[in-house]
């Protein structure tokens, strides 16, 4: 009897092991899907689909913080590159009135500080309302390292921002917007900046060098051999 209550045990506690892990599986699948989507910059579906994520995850009984956090970030790291910093701006407040420094994801403090020089950078450009923002900006850069944020770029755009502020504040700089010189151009990505044919060359002398698929590079080799060419050595 003990010996088939322990069957039956084991039994169970495989089959909850099994659903848990075609679950992560599914999750970690439907995450890579949408990463994709980012990669190409399609912002659409992604959106949507960390919102029922999100739903989801946080309607089971238990679950880790780690995956929460990871599909937040995902969804701030969409509203930063879709101009859309309300909710980021509310994170640098809610960082900035929080007592525990630990209880704000890290990430979220640097993408919060980022949009906040955005909104700078992309806001009313007069003096007053210019020097309001990068302060503010300032502010998040600042609690950010101070949490102990490390990556390098963090400290330098808090120089940069810093910088930015003394030169407004001394009358050396109006505004920091850019303004484009072509309405070709296009604003940056989270690829960086995009690729454009060399300035003063025509487009039918751009030349753009595609790689070779493997089964044609296998194929002109397969039509090579033979032929009686004499090999050359290297060196």
């Amino acid at each position: 009897m003990r010996r088939s209550v322990s069957f039956i045990i084991i039994i169970l506690l495989l089959v909850v092991v099994g659903v848990a892990s075609l679950m992560a599986g599914r999750f970690e699948r439907r995450m890579a899907i949408a990463q994709e989507d980012m990669a190409v910059l399609d912002f659409a579906d992604p959106q949507a689909d960390y919102a029922a994520f999100e739903q989801d995850i946080e309607g089971l009984p238990i679950v880790s913080e780690r995956p929460l956090r990871e599909i937040r970030r995902r969804r701030a790291m969409l509203q930063y590159w879709q101009a859309d910093y309300a909710d980021l701006v509310e994170v640098a407040r809610t960082a900035s009135q929080a007592e525990d420094a630990d209880s704000i994801d890290p990430e979220m403090r640097v993408l919060a500080a980022n949009a906040l020089y955005r909104v700078a950078q992309r806001g009313p450009q007069d003096r007053p309302t210019l020097l309001k923002n990068l302060d503010a900006a300032i502010r998040a850069y600042n609690e950010a390292l101070r949490a102990g944020v490390a990556p390098p770029d963090v400290a330098f755009n808090y120089e940069l921002a810093v910088r930015m502020r003394d030169e407004v504040g001394a009358g050396k700089r109006k505004a920091l917007t850019n303004v484009k010189t072509d309405d070709t151009e296009s604003d940056p990505n989270m690829h960086g900046d995009p690729g454009e044919p060399p300035k003063d060359m025509k487009v039918e002398q751009f030349q753009i060098r595609i790689p070779m698929d493997p089964k044609e590079i296998k194929q002109s080799q397969e039509q090579a051999a033979g032929t009686g060419a004499a090999r050359r050595k290297r060196g």
